[in-house]
C-alpha cells in the first residue's frame, strides 16, 4: 500500500511540475489529441489499450507470485 501511495504521490508532483513548465493548455491538449485518434483510427486504439491490459494483468500475476 505504502509503493502505491508513493506512486501516486509522485505523479501527482511530476503532473504539478508539467503544468508549471508546460502550462494547463498543453497538459488538457493531449487528452484531446487521444480522443481524436480514437476516433480516427479505433482498431489502432483498440490493439494499444489490449496490450496495456496485458501488460496490467501480467505485472499482477507477477505480483501475486512473489507473495
Amino acid at each position: 500500500m505504502a509503493s502505491q501511495l508513493w506512486f501516486l504521490g509522485s505523479l501527482l508532483v511530476a503532473l504539478g511540475i508539467a503544468a508549471h513548465v508546460l502550462g494547463w493548455d498543453t497538459l488538457l491538449w493531449i487528452p484531446a489529441m487521444l480522443m481524436e485518434t480514437v476516433e480516427q483510427s479505433p482498431g489502432t486504439a483498440g490493439l494499444i489499450v489490449a496490450g496495456g491490459m496485458l501488460m496490467l494483468v501480467a505485472r499482477l500475476i507477477g505480483r501475486r507470485r512473489r507473495d
